[in-house]
């Protein structure tokens, strides 16, 4: 394996890129957020229910660390405006499950596309050469990316609702 000062160029080379990623990214999510005067965690809960299919409020409050009353309020106002609906869940009928509507999908795949959105145009400002090149090595960068999603050091570092399969918790749970 080469030694840490190998790598400083490389690193420094993946947080640039990563920040302008991010920033395109993000741009594109803010606007399409200000036009569904919807706010972030409220995108945020249906795109953690786009992931999973069905999911009790409880269960979303211990998830983005907010009190159940905070996440009952904020999956009510979902549910008015026809992004969500609760069923009975078939195996306990006292529990409510939510579910997207049609509409909630739409909104979270317009999210996908709003934050992607800028993808093309940047392709279509490089060289076929340099697109082929990027392409292999992007290719090569993602498979190493896997092999290190598997390791021990990834699954140390990584946070506890991994095997969620979904994000970041929105707020410190308030005592």
């Amino acid at each position: 394996m080469a030694e840490q000062s190998e790598y400083v160029e490389f690193e420094d080379a993946l947080r640039e890129w990563i920040r302008h990623v991010m920033r395109f990214s993000m741009k594109g999510f803010i606007e399409y957020a200000a036009e569904t005067r919807l706010s972030m965690p409220q995108i945020a809960l249906l795109i953690r229910l786009n992931g999973k299919r069905r999911c009790a409020v409880t269960e979303l409050g211990e998830e983005f660390g907010i009190s159940g009353a905070a996440a009952s309020q904020m999956v009510e106002k979902l549910v008015q405006m026809g992004l969500l609906e609760r069923v009975e869940d078939a195996n306990d009928r006292r529990v409510r499950l939510l579910l997207l509507t049609q509409k909630g999908r739409a909104i979270v795949e317009r999210n996908f596309e709003a934050r992607q959105g800028w993808i093309k145009d940047f392709c279509s400002i490089v060289s076929p050469e340099l697109a082929r090149n990027a392409a292999h090595i992007f290719r090569e960068l993602l498979a190493a990316a896997q092999v290190f999603e598997g390791t021990e050091h990834f699954q140390t570092q990584h946070h506890p609702w991994r095997d969620r399969g979904w994000g970041t918790r929105m707020h410190p749970r308030r005592s």
